[in-house]
C-alpha cells in the first residue's frame, strides 16, 4: 500500500524521507523536491468555510504545478446520492490534467452511478469525506461503504486514511495519505510503532489520550535505531516529533487488538448484496433521524 504525507509548507523537511507528498493547491505555487507528488483541490475544506472555489481557477492552479495526480473538485455528501456538479467538473480538469475522480460515502445507488460514470475515463478512484462522519459515530457505516465501493474499482485511493491504524481498517486500499504526523505532534504526541500515539509532554492531559510510559518510550527509540533513523531525537521539540511521526507512520504497523479492525475483516466477507442492503437501512434511518430532527 502506497502512503503519502500530507505537507502544508515547509517547516517539516519531509520530502527528505523521499515519500510520496500531497500538497494543497490552495497553498502551493511550485513544488521544489523531486518526489512523487499528488495535488488536492482543496474544495473540502472551502465549502466547510462556507467558501465557492472557481474550477477555472483550480485548473489554472493546477497547469501550473508540475505534479503526478490531481484530486478532481468536488462536492463532499454522506448517505446521499452522487452530486452530478462533480461529473462535470471531473470531465472540465480530466480534459487538460491527470485527474482523479472522488468519490464520498454515497448510498449504493451513489456509488453505482459514479462508479458507472467514472469507469468511461479511468480505472482510479478516490474514497473521499470519511474523517467527519467517522468523528461523528458513523465509523462502522464509513467502513461498510468502503468495502462496497472497493469490489467495483480497479485502484483505490482512500483519503485522509496513512495512519498505520487507518491502513488496518482500509487494509486492501492501494494507497492513502494522511497529515497526522504532524497534527499528532503539535498535540505532543508520538506515534509509538505498533500501539499508536502516545503524549510525550510535561502538560495535564485535557483531552482523550495516553500518556506514554517508560516501555512506550523504550519501545520507540529501539524501533528508531534498528530503523536508523537518520536525525537528533527531541521528544520535547514538535518539529522533531512531527519527523519521528513521519518515519514510524511509513514504516510500522499496527499490532493492537482493535474491534473495528476485526469489524472491517468480517465485513469484507459479506456478500455484495447482503452489503448494500445493510448500508441502506442504517443510511435510510439516519435521513428519517435527521428529517425527524429539524421538524
Amino acid at each position: 500500500m502506497k502512503v503519502l504525507l500530507g505537507i502544508p509548507d515547509e517547516r517539516i523537511p519531509i520530502w527528505e524521507l523521499g515519500t510520496p507528498l500531497m500538497i494543497n493547491q490552495l497553498v502551493w505555487n511550485d513544488i521544489p523536491w523531486s518526489n512523487e507528488t499528488w495535488v488536492d483541490s482543496g474544495g473540502y475544506q472551502i465549502m466547510v468555510k462556507g467558501f465557492s472555489l472557481n474550477i477555472d481557477a483550480v485548473l489554472k492552479k493546477y497547469l501550473s504545478l508540475k505534479a503526478d495526480n490531481f484530486m478532481s473538485l468536488d462536492i463532499p455528501s454522506f448517505c446521499t446520492d452522487v452530486n452530478e456538479i462533480n461529473f462535470k467538473n471531473f470531465e472540465y480538469l480530466y480534459s487538460k490534467v491527470n485527474v482523479m475522480p472522488i468519490i464520498h460515502a454515497y448510498t449504493p445507488d451513489g456509488i453505482e452511478k459514479a462508479v458507472e460514470f467514472y469507469s468511461q475515463y479511468t480505472d482510479k478512484i478516490a474514497y473521499g469525506g470519511i474523517v467527519p462522519p467517522s468523528l461523528k459515530g458513523s465509523k462502522k457505516l464509513v467502513i461498510m461503504i468502503y468495502h462496497y465501493l472497493r469490489r467495483k474499482v480497479k485502484y483505490l485511493h482512500v483519503l485522509g486514511a496513512g495512519s498505520p491504524y487507518m491502513r488496518e481498517l482500509f487494509f486492501n486500499a492501494d494507497s492513502v495519505d494522511t497529515a497526522t504526523y504532524r497534527i499528532k505532534a503539535s498535540m505532543g504526541l508520538v506515534i509509538i510503532p505498533g500501539k499508536g500515539e502516545r503524549y510525550v509532554g510535561d502538560r495535564k492531559i485535557v483531552w482523550k489520550a495516553k500518556r506514554a510510559t517508560t516501555d512506550d518510550i523504550k519501545l520507540l527509540l529501539d524501533f528508531l535505531e534498528k530503523t536508523k533513523f537518520p536525525y537528533k531525537i527531541d521528544l520535547q521539540n514538535w518539529i522533531s516529533r512531527a519527523i519521528i511521526n513521519a518515519w514510524i507512520l511509513v514504516n510500522s504497523k499496527y499490532d493492537e487488538h482493535n474491534y473495528l479492525i476485526d469489524f472491517s475483516r468480517k465485513i469484507n466477507k459479506m456478500g455484495s448484496d447482503y452489503l448494500k442492503g445493510e448500508i441502506e437501512e442504517i443510511c435510510n434511518a439516519m435521513s428519517t433521524s435527521f428529517g425527524s430532527s429539524n421538524n
